[in-house]
């Protein structure tokens, strides 16, 4: 099989898993009012549990990204792989909250050695348009967490446990590990000793501090959304579980056309500059929906189509911004901005039982700001590298 041949069947299959991850993240997040009945616990364990997960997707995520460059993607995905198995089995049998606690952590590592595999082999697999091939990558993830959402929550409607949902997605995983086995994925560039950086000689360059913050809180902004836009319908406007999965798919059904349509958007005209105008407009309609209450949860379902070109087109640009050690590199920036990410989870969800679910709904909009603020950093000193 020729090069190119066997790097379309790579991304195929990275396709393909960027949609059961989708799945088996953003379904917890119609299953969080039920976690909470089954296990006897408040918006605070979620919370909680939550942010460790976030722990375990931020160490996984740093170590993903230095052994991509030591042993290749394709190990590191068959491990993340062989995780996500373990944790969702985990989840299927879980008789307590510790042993459920446990197993989404182990879920959250899966994901994060998946992830960072996914980010960093694009621009091995192609040359050029790889911020194009980046969103379409993402394009699935939101295809993924539609439908997953969706159907996941209808199922739930109708009766099926959330335990029987994800048994049916390890096994989903199981044919993909199968598959990915005889996979051809090219090896990393190797670096010499001297070349290679410490990771306090990462966080001494504020460029990578500016990516840090600007992805951090915009991740929050996305996974926030994802975990606790169903709590708050529910909470705050007494939706059953059918209406707000559906206003859930709708946020990610749109935000899915976004990835779609977005990719080419950002070829076209621009990188940075243009994430900064979309989230601004992300910024207005969500704000606008959350002050309109019931009727805003639409408004911020739409919302989610100016949401789409910003995680892939800024992981992309790393590359591009920083040529040595950008698998590194790659895995310092989402690492740390995971770790804001964990932070502000723990936050809302403490501020959902103190404050009430309207109020600490606010600090997603409130998190977009602070991603806009440090992606106009980021623009202002990647001009030269990212100019079109």
């Amino acid at each position: 099989m020729s090069n190119k041949k066997s790097n379309l069947v790579a991304t195929v299959f990275i396709f393909i898993l960027m949609i059961l991850a989708a799945i088996a993240e953003n379904t917890r997040g119609i299953f969080i009012p039920i976690f909470k009945e089954n296990f006897s616990i408040n918006d605070t364990q979620i919370g909680f549990m939550l942010t460790l997960g976030s722990i375990g997707y931020m160490i996984s995520t740093y170590l993903g990204g230095a052994l991509c460059e030591k042993v290749g993607q394709k190990k590191v995905f068959i491990v993340g792989i062989l995780f996500i198995i373990f944790s969702l089995l985990a989840l299927y049998i879980s008789p307590n909250y510790l042993v459920f606690l446990l197993a989404m952590i182990f879920l959250s590592c899966g994901l994060a050695l998946t992830g960072i595999a996914t980010n960093t082999v694009i621009p091995i697999l192609f040359i050029s348009m790889q911020t194009l091939i980046m969103n379409l990558v993402h394009f699935c993830y939101g295809l993924g967490s539609a439908l997953g959402q969706r159907v996941s929550g209808v199922l739930i409607y109708r009766g099926v446990n959330w335990r029987t949902i994800y048994l049916w997605v390890a096994a989903a995983y199981v044919v993909i590990l199968i598959c990915f086995i005889f996979l051809k994925i090219p090896e990393p560039q190797k670096h010499h000793e001297k070349e290679r950086i410490t990771m306090m000689q990462a966080l001494s360059d504020k460029l990578v501090i500016f990516y840090i913050m600007a992805l951090g809180f915009y991740m929050f902004a996305e996974v926030g959304t994802g975990n606790w836009f169903v709590n708050y319908m529910e909470k705050t406007y007494s939706f059953d579980k059918s209406a707000s999965s559906l206003y859930l798919s709708i946020f990610y059904g749109i935000f899915t056309i976004g990835r779609l349509l977005g990719g080419f958007v950002v070829e076209k005209f621009g990188y940075i500059n243009v994430v900064i105008k979309s989230l601004i407009t992300a910024l207005i309609i969500y704000t606008l929906g959350v002050i309109m209450g019931a009727k805003g949860v639409i408004v911020i379902g739409i919302a989610g189509l100016f949401f789409a070109i910003s995680f892939p087109t800024i992981v992309s640009t790393i590359s591009k911004v920083f040529k040595k050690n950008s698998a590194y590199l790659t895995g310092v920036v989402v690492t740390f901005a995971s770790v804001i990410n964990m932070t502000m989870n723990m936050i809302i969800g403490v501020a959902n039982d103190k404050l009430g679910t309207r109020v600490a709904f606010f600090l997603i909009p409130i998190s977009l700001i602070l991603s806009i603020f440090f992606l106009t950093l980021v623009h202002k000193n990647t001009k030269k590298q990212l100019s079109k």
